[in-house]
């Protein structure tokens, strides 16, 4: 967590008893807090999430979902820390929980421009500094030492394709319901298949048809993510429409939404 940005660190609840710790998390969710708790004893540890007021919940190891009270039972004499953050890297945080490591090739800042076009989304750890990136770009936090080596952790992994791809399907399917996409979305992957290749409209490995999307199972989720917010953002540049304006807006309340690199559209 960003050292900068922390309300309390190390505390021991011997002298910061859990009671008085559940109490003042009350009252700083009354205030809509946003930020994240982290307590630890020995090997084992708890993470509980905020944003704006509302508890996201509490994990542990790979993921695994925790509650208050089995934190509180489970670390007695736990070591306490308190760190607020805006909501966007909360939710970030939170979206990353299960994601496992991934080692990025070279040393920074090498890798940095793959993260920015492929509009990465997560977290990039290195050491002790972690960044917080959306869309391809850093929104808060500490970047990598020059020549470290770095992780990143992602939703956006092979591990989570069954996800992202039924959230993809349903976006282009309400759009599709809205205006029809189908002979632009031809026109304009003919032209970014050099950069996308998976958009290739004569070998269909991704296609679009009717509103209804399929990718081919050898397309990588690095390969159809990046290349379909590019084909979506000149679909609807030729069509003269703005996302925002289309009957998708409770599908930004998805985690999938900003792993997409779609917050800002």
């Amino acid at each position: 967590m960003p050292a900068d940005a922390a309300v309390y660190t190390g505390i021991s609840t011997d002298h910061y008893p859990w009671t008085e710790v559940t109490a003042d998390l009350a009252v700083r969710q009354s205030q809509e807090f946003s930020g994240v708790f982290d307590a630890w004893q020995g090997p084992r540890w708890a993470r509980f999430v905020w944003t704006r007021g509302a508890l996201l919940g509490g994990f542990t190891r790979a993921g695994q979902g925790l509650s208050w009270a089995a934190a509180t039972q489970g670390l007695p004499r736990a070591s306490v820390s308190l760190t607020e953050l805006s909501p966007s890297l909360s939710d970030l945080l939170w979206s990353t929980r299960a994601a496992q490591a991934r080692a990025l090739p070279g040393a920074w800042p090498d890798p940095r421009a793959a993260l920015e076009r492929e509009r990465f989304h997560g977290l990039l750890i290195s050491g002790p500094h972690c960044s917080f990136w959306s869309s391809g770009r850093v929104l808060g936090g500490a970047l990598p030492l020059v020549g470290a080596t770095c992780q990143v952790y992602s939703q956006n992994t092979e591990a989570n394709r069954d996800a992202l791809l039924a959230f993809w399907q349903e976006l282009l399917g309400r759009i599709h319901r809205a205006v029809n996409l189908d002979a632009t979305w031809r026109q304009v992957t003919i032209r970014l298949a050099e950069q996308h290749p998976c958009l290739d409209p004569f070998a269909q490995d991704v296609h679009l048809g009717e509103g209804i999307l399929s990718v081919d199972d050898e397309v990588t989720v690095d390969e159809f993510r990046p290349a379909l917010v590019a084909a979506l953002e000149a679909t609807l540049a030729r069509l003269g429409q703005r996302l925002i304006d289309l009957p998708v807006t409770d599908l930004r309340d998805r985690p999938e939404w900003m792993a997409a690199g779609l917050e800002a559209r």
